[in-house]
């Protein structure tokens, strides 16, 4: 299960960059996406496994 979050995250990530770069209808929603693909490769990063 972690392992799929990581892949989601950085596909979050990196989307909001590629939706600017491409001028995508609506890009600042993907920008907000990554901000929360960030987040969430952060907060994994943080968290211990058990």
């Amino acid at each position: 299960m972690r392992k799929y979050l990581v892949i989601v995250a950085i596909c979050l990530f990196v989307l909001g960059p590629v939706a600017k770069i491409l001028s995508w209808n609506h890009a600042d929603v993907f920008m907000i996406a990554s901000f929360a693909g960030l987040g969430i490769i952060t907060t994994m990063a943080f968290v211990k496994k058990k």
